[in-house]
């Protein structure tokens, strides 16, 4: 099926800004913007990802109380055990949570549940077998959110179970000790969208933190983040927020990491030693890691994963490349099958195929394999026999877990995500599953089924260059949620084409009027016949280096490559809205008012109903109803004993804007006034001070002084000669100065933060030669923008009457 190649439209002005203000190109600024990303601190805080800015774990509102009940079983030496899931995310989380239970001390024991024997998550025969063994604290990771009879008979049986997952919660949740899930309300946690292992990280940063001394690899926190980082790659949460930050520390940390089965593993992928991608971990790695749990029991990854012991950690990774190896030859067979099925009749909406000689631990990559290819939701299920275990997954704008639900009464058992989903259900009902799940699809527009490749930027051939994919670079790590920037090229002159490869299925071009840039499409050799006289192609790929005998050359990554493709544009929606303002507006005038006239205390509930405040003070520009605090902090004394009943010096029928403070740029106090004018209030008061007040702009604009960034350094120095690594408090008083400080001057490479969030701890890196401040992104923006806010608050004031003078 030919796709549609929809490109993506930007808000030029705002591209061009952040370009601009960071020193960017407008091809990456403008993939950025597209990424919702509006403002260049945003930009550079996606640019420059930082453990500095994790939320800390006891913002999940359970925490303390894990904590407290922890620390009784340490000092009491109970049983914990910690209980995961077969997939790589449920086997990170559990050699994490172990490692670090064992470390501080703990009476820890594994445990990960087979999945033909006893299927996904907390299950009875476990509890009991672990009252027997005299657990008193079960811990579940990657999994227990829907274990509500589970938890219930743990209670019964004496063990506190405590929940951390990261699945959607069902409507009736376990009553658990504790639930640590962000997908919950009320969780307290900030980011909603951590894999499993990333909610047993808070955990595990939670128990450092509070119990341990800093005596061992695993007490650093930022030892741990390759095993985060894998969890989370396998398990396709979007690559953004803390998910991204976790991600990029843990490749870096991959690298040289301290568990021996990570180490043995990378040399078995023959990715030891080398530069790391988050594909490489997530097509080379994780697949390693799974096949153990897919093909018969994940615990053999599990005792790769915490093994101190080398020679074993080799035997391991051995064993698990032979059953991946497997695993691979068992998909292709049920993957043929699979294609033959569907190709004996017309396409359905939603593919809904079973066997009962397929194994359940293959069927979910068989099933992305044919979303792949055919571009449906597709559930694959299998048959052993009264009873059926399936796996879904889905198309951008089909959620597989709603369209679960609707077929509730069919199923025995289900969950999962938007994008993919398990179940199980009565081997008898699957052909009314499959027509249910057929009939539900008709109520979805026809384009849904119609695989749409999205462009982020159309360019020209001249524009690919080195220092392209240089900048390009800097937007990874590329997953799930964060994917690879796809540009176009429109009307590219092919030089040469040749098949390639040991079945020569894929195609290998060379573009330009003497072949000077070349191109790779993999596993379209059969189209050679039909590309190979066209004089110009459309082509849509990602950039790569291709290395050869040392020498590194930019390379086209083919998606999809047309004679002539069909374009269609996205519009981009913000733009559409500030376009409708801009006519709404035609004609707008502003009445500016006298502040000191203005007198709160005059005004009733009906006039205050017709005010609208922006306080320039808060991060984001939002407007808020009046509020009567507002009185007492920005209303003058004298104001409360006014000459006359009413003279509240506005017209009250046409509502009021009230500005508080000053906005640092021409672009903010725009945006304001068109704010107020899509409220349909033309008549503003500036209520601020007499004066620019610098110290006040600079605390805004997050700007350290280099004399104030030198004194944090040496002050960091002296306390890194007294113990390194060594611990930062970043007190309420110096929390905002140091973190920015931190942050820059980890971004030069001056300082590694090993975890901590209120108590940091720290290493200095040995520096050679003069502090370049300079070269800092997050210093260069805060000083520019620092000094564009004092020079327009300055013009502001010189323009706008503020009490009724002219300053």
């Amino acid at each position: 099926m030919k796709r549609i190649w929809a490109l993506q439209s930007t808000p030029e002005q705002i591209s061009k800004g952040i370009s601009e203000s960071l020193g960017i190109s407008t091809i990456v600024s403008d993939i950025l913007v597209q990424r919702k990303l509006r403002e260049p601190k945003e930009v550079i805080e996606f640019l420059h990802p930082t453990v500095l800015s994790l939320a800390s774990p006891f913002c999940f509102q359970p925490m303390e109380r894990v904590i407290q009940r922890l620390t009784l079983a340490l000092e009491k030496q109970e049983k914990v055990l910690v209980y995961g899931d077969y997939d790589v995310d449920g086997v990170t989380s559990t050699a994490l949570l172990y490692k670090v239970l064992t470390d501080l001390g703990f009476q820890a024991v594994a445990y990960i549940p087979h999945r033909q024997d006893e299927g996904y998550g907390l299950n009875e025969e476990a509890v009991r077998r672990a009252a027997k063994a005299n657990v008193k604290v079960i811990i579940t990771v990657d999994c227990g959110v829907t274990a509500v009879s589970e938890t219930a008979i743990a209670r019964e049986l004496g063990i506190d179970i405590i929940i951390t997952d990261h699945h959607e919660p069902p409507e009736l949740l376990p009553e658990a000790f504790a639930l640590l899930n962000p997908k919950i309300g009320g969780s307290g946690y900030p980011f909603r969208d951590l894999a499993g292992v990333g909610v047993a990280f808070k955990l595990a940063q939670a128990l450092i933190q509070s119990l341990g001394n800093g005596s061992s690899d695993f007490q650093i926190e930022i030892n741990l983040l390759d095993l985060v980082a894998l969890g989370t790659i396998a398990d396709l949460v979007p690559l953004v927020g803390e998910n991204r930050v976790l991600v990029d520390y843990g490749l870096r940390q991959m690298e040289k990491t301290c568990h021996p089965g990570f180490d043995a593993l990378l040399e078995e992928c023959g990715l030891k030693n080398k530069p790391l991608k988050a594909g490489q971990i997530g097509f080379m790695v994780a697949p390693r890691i799974n096949a153990a749990g897919r093909m018969d029991s994940a615990r053999e990854g599990l005792e790769l994963l915490i093994t101190e012991d080398s020679a074993r950690a080799v035997e391991l990774a051995r064993l698990l490349t032979k059953e991946n190896r497997s695993r691979q030859d068992t998909e292709q067979e049920i993957l043929a099958e699979a294609i033959s099925l569907i190709e004996q009749g017309p396409l359905p909406r939603v593919i809904v195929l079973s066997a009962n000689h397929w194994h359940h631990g293959v069927i979910g990559i068989v099933a992305s394999r044919l979303v792949e290819r055919y571009y449906r939701p597709v559930f694959m299920i299998s048959e052993e026999g009264n009873e059926a275990k399936g796996s879904a997954r889905g198309v951008p704008g089909y959620p597989v877990l709603e369209q679960l639900k609707t077929q509730d009464s069919f199923l025995i058992k289900y969950g999962g995500h938007t994008a993919a989903a398990g179940f199980s259900l009565l081997t008898e009902n699957i052909p009314r599953l499959r027509e249910g799940l057929n009939q539900q699809a008709e109520a979805f527009e026809e384009s849904l089924f119609q695989e749409i490749l999205t462009i982020d930027r159309k360019i020209s051939m001249e524009e690919v260059t080195a220092g392209l994919l240089h900048e390009l670079e800097q937007l990874g790590p590329f997953g799930f949620g964060n994917s690879g920037p796809t540009l176009a090229i429109q009307g590219i002159p092919m030089y040469s084409l040749n098949a390639v490869g040991k079945e020569r299925n894929h195609l290998k071009f060379q573009f330009g009027t003497h072949g000077e840039l070349e191109g790779i499409a993999f596993r379209i050799g059969d189209r050679l016949k039909e590309l190979v006289n066209t004089s110009r192609l459309d082509t849509a790929f990602s950039l790569d280096w291709n290395t050869f005998q040392g020498k590194d050359k930019v390379q086209l990554m083919i998606k999809d490559i047309q004679p002539q493709a069909d374009w269609i544009s996205k519009d981009d929606k913000n733009n559409k809205v500030w376009q409708e303002i801009a006519v709404a507006q035609e004609g707008y005038e502003i009445v500016w008012l006298n502040g000191h006239q203005l007198f709160p205390n005059q005004w009733d509930s009906e006039d205050k109903k017709r005010i609208w405040v922006w306080d320039t003070t808060q991060n984001e520009l939002r407007l808020q109803p009046w509020d009567d605090t507002l009185f007492r902090d920005y209303f003058r004394s004298e104001a409360m004993n006014p000459p006359s009943p009413h003279p509240g010096g506005f017209r009250q029928t046409e509502g009021l804007g009230l500005i508080l403070g000053l906005p640092l740029s021409e672009d903010d106090f725009e945006a304001g006034i068109e704010k107020f004018a899509g409220l349909g209030i033309s008549q503003l008061a500036l209520l601020g001070s007499r004066e620019v007040q610098e110290e006040k702009i600079r605390k805004q604009c997050n700007y350290l002084t280099r004399e104030e960034l030198i004194q944090v350094y040496r002050e960091l120095r002296n306390l890194a000669s007294e113990r390194s690594p060594f611990e930062v408090r970043l007190t309420s008083e110096k929390e905002q100065d140091w973190r920015t400080a931190l942050k820059v001057f980890e971004e030069l490479g001056l300082v590694r933060c090993l975890g901590g969030c209120a108590k940091v701890s720290l290493e200095l890196v040995p520096v050679e030669g003069k502090l370049e401040l300079e070269a800092s992104v997050r210093y260069r923006y805060s000083k520019r923008r620092y000094e564009q806010a004092l020079n327009f608050q300055k013009t502001l004031l010189k323009t706008i009457t503020i009490w009724g003078e002219k300053l």
